[in-house]
């Protein structure tokens, strides 16, 4: 488990709200992960449709049908939510980028780390696309805890990528390069799922368009690192 961001306890825009509005359950550990849950959900839609500098407290609180006190009580500033909406993404992530070291077979190792990373793509649309914008925005808000754990795993899975292309398990390439070009080819369906929307005429990519990107860049990845002798691989 990676230790959470230090998060400053200042108040932000509408620091004077009382906390005598804040439910009088709020004692119920209950009642506090559903709020915490709602609230978390709501300012990742928020954040995803108008980012951070536009979305002000009292429209997440709309969103998540709770007393905007609430999100005082449970995060303090409208800032420690943002970076929890992009911990919530992150986490998950970070997690599911190991699924390509836990075999010593390349062609299962990728298999598995672009079929996690779209899966968590389409568990997490709107932190996904929050955490997008962050980078798009050079990372400014990005937490340095969040930039040590996203640096210290892709060095893991470019030095196991490394590894493979030295053992003559991967042909010839550049591992930066290869998870770069990973990386976004899985990223697209955040940013551009709209694109995708349109080629299939379809109003929300469902699971099968997802399992079907899944197979695609699979086979696109597979198909340029296996050796020649291997290159013949038929996505499951």
């Amino acid at each position: 488990m990676y230790a959470q961001p230090d998060l400053p306890h200042t108040t932000s825009e509408g620091a004077d709200a009382t906390f005598g509005s804040v439910d009088h359950a709020l004692g119920n550990p209950g009642i506090r992960r559903k709020n915490h849950k709602l609230i978390l959900q709501a300012a990742s839609e928020a954040f995803a449709v108008t980012g951070f500098t536009a979305t002000h407290s009292h429209e997440i609180a709309e969103r998540a049908g709770l007393p905007k006190a609430n999100l005082y009580y449970y995060f303090q500033t409208k800032e420690n939510l943002y970076v929890q909406v992009l911990m919530s993404f992150i986490e998950p992530l970070v997690r599911a980028s190991a699924a390509l070291r836990k075999s010593d077979d390349p062609i299962v190792g990728l298999r598995a780390y672009v079929k996690a990373r779209i899966r968590i793509i389409r568990e997490h649309p709107f932190s996904a696309a929050v955490f997008s914008q962050e980078l798009l925005s050079g990372g400014k808000r990005l937490p340095e805890v969040c930039k040590s754990m996203l640096q210290e795993e892709a060095r893991r899975n470019v030095a196991c990528l490394r590894n493979w292309i030295e053992d003559g398990r991967l042909a010839p390439c550049d591992p930066e390069h290869l998870m770069i070009f990973i990386w976004s080819a899985t990223r697209t369906y955040t940013n551009l799922a709209w694109q995708m929307s349109q080629l299939r005429g379809v109003a929300i990519p469902d699971k099968l368009d997802f399992d079907r990107a899944t197979r695609t860049v699979t086979q696109m990845v597979l198909g340029g690192v296996l050796p020649v002798k291997q290159t013949a691989v038929t996505p499951p």
